[in-house]
């Protein structure tokens, strides 16, 4: 047996992890192309919910704006560059804007898919691959971002693009893909803000470990600080009202080692807006730690006898281990400041793909019953939390439907009003008459509430809509008589459950 024979035959011992299965690689994408057409309609599923939260910012910033107006709303109202508000205010003129500004969404959280395998097949092998782009298809930080109208979709795909990229350019030298990694490099720098975590650790490898690449690395990071010059001066106005941002989430999510355990989880197999205890669930959360834990320890155990000499920093699997790693190091010690934190799931995105693909070969890379225990086991994680996230207790609080009751219950002018609210003043308002089909006054609190009542006391009926979010939930009933003088008697309740239940109360004038 020659020298060669022998390598090779040690090579396929030492590495089951990443050897070829025995089917063509056009299997392979035939199950990928299933799994992105399963994550295109887990996604489809929730494109027709109620705006939420930071959704209703980019609503006001893209609908009805000339493009100069948006891109100055964007440079003085928000903490984010400005290409998915772009793209969001191109796609909202193809249809419904509370959907389509989704779109944006929807096609790169999907295309995380393709992608995750691709960039898998060049890193951790075929069959990590797989499993990694299973893993992008169904889990819940996935599912949630890839139809949300934010820019986390667009940030995890750009990230995974260019490390692929990247790879492809270092490997092939060929101009065609260090202009795709130039202009996924630029993406991401467009796209929000802590992605360059994951790009200054792609730049320092690339720089460190491919040194014979360093005239085409200069050229296309010259290029795109050129192509990025333009935002610069917005982003400085930018930084200046961010930081009441970071103030605020230290204030709400104080950074501590729990809470970043917590978040990576939420990330790897949760929601980024639900916890871990609640969705997938405790004995879940137990199942998927108690997986990771032993494939860690495996890997540990292989790299301890083989003197930890398996992967070298120049090995394509290097790289993505340390775009898995960037976001939550780059946040966790960004965070480390005096009152300031970006410590939330969202904010990882950009390192998401890596990290699942990197989870996806710690647990193939174990023996194969081991492997496929693991595997199956995770999996099944995944689907709970996937289940549980269709569910309407952690879905979007559904304005849509309490807009809809309100709509056939009233009159013309009847008034609506915010009551006991216990968020901040403004936001649900704003989201009823997003979702409105006929116009009807709303009055949020500390407006001129004394003359809604006075309207309704005309022969007017009035609807209170009261926010329920967290232990407010346990709220069961609105009075039965409210108003001035409790004249105000409750004549129809509806209670629409979501991630903030809605209590909405239509009220009758019961006379003197």
């Amino acid at each position: 047996m020659s020298s060669l024979e022998s390598a090779v035959i040690e090579r396929r011992t030492r590495f089951p992890a990443t050897a070829l299965r025995s089917w063509p690689v056009g299997v392979d994408w035939a199950i990928v192309g299933a799994l992105t057409v399963l994550a295109f309609a887990l996604r489809l599923v929730f494109l027709g919910d109620s705006l939420l939260d930071d959704e209703l910012y980019m609503y006001r910033i893209v609908h009805h704006q000339s493009l100069g107006t948006a891109l100055s709303l964007i440079r003085h109202t928000e903490k984010t560059p400005p290409l998915f508000f772009l793209l969001s205010w191109v796609t909202i003129k193809l249809g419904d804007p509370t959907h389509w500004m989704r779109v944006p969404s929807l096609v790169c959280g999907t295309g995380l898919v393709p992608l995750g395998y691709a960039l898998g097949t060049r890193t951790v092998g075929r069959k990590a691959g797989l499993v990694g782009a299973t893993f992008l298809a169904i889990t819940p930080f996935a599912l949630y971002y890839g139809w949300n109208a934010r820019a986390y979709a667009g940030l995890a795909f750009l990230s995974g693009a260019s490390t692929l990229c990247l790879l492809m350019a270092l490997k092939s030298n060929r101009k065609l893909w260090w202009l795709a990694y130039g202009a996924a490099v630029a993406g991401v720098l467009y796209t929000h803000y802590t992605g360059v975590f994951v790009l200054l650790v792609q730049a320092a490898w690339a720089f460190w470990t491919h040194r014979e690449r360093i005239r085409e690395l200069i050229v296309v990071h010259v290029l795109v600080a050129v192509a990025y010059a333009p935002w610069i001066p917005s982003f400085l106005l930018q930084q200046k009202h961010s930081q009441n941002e970071a103030e605020r989430i230290a204030l709400l999510a104080p950074p501590t080692w729990s809470r970043f355990v917590q978040f990576d989880g939420r990330v790897l197999f949760g929601h980024p807006g639900v916890a871990l205890s609640d969705l997938p669930g405790t004995l879940a959360v137990a199942l998927a730690v108690g997986v990771i834990v032993v494939a860690v320890a495996a890997a540990l155990a292989r790299g301890w006898q083989r003197g930890f000499r398996e992967h070298r920093l120049r090995a394509p699997i290097a790289l993505l281990g340390l775009a898995a790693l960037a976001a939550p190091v780059g946040v966790g010690l960004y965070s480390l400041q005096p009152h300031k934190s970006f410590l939330l799931p969202r904010n990882l995105s950009s390192s998401f793909v890596a990290a699942e693909l990197m989870l996806a070969w710690l647990l193939v890379s174990m023996r194969r019953e081991l492997a496929v225990l693991a595997v199956g086991v995770m999996l099944v994680v995944m689907g709970i939390g996937t289940v549980r996230s269709s569910d309407h207790n952690n879905r979007n609080a559904q304005y849509r439907a309490a807009a809809m009751f309100i709509d056939a219950a009233a009159h013309p002018g009847d008034p609506v009003l915010e009551h006991f609210v216990v968020l901040p003043p403004g936001p649900l308002a704003a989201v009823l008459v997003l979702n409105f089909k006929h116009p009807h006054p709303v009055f949020p609190p500390g407006s001129n509430e004394a003359g809604a009542w006075a309207r309704a006391r005309l022969g007017a009926h009035v609807f209170l809509v009261d926010q329920l979010p967290g232990y407010f939930k346990k709220v069961r009933h609105l009075p039965r008589t409210t108003g001035p003088g409790k004249r105000f008697v409750l004549t129809a309740e509806r209670r629409y459950v979501g991630v903030q239940d809605l209590l909405v109360g239509e009220y009758a004038f019961a006379g003197s």
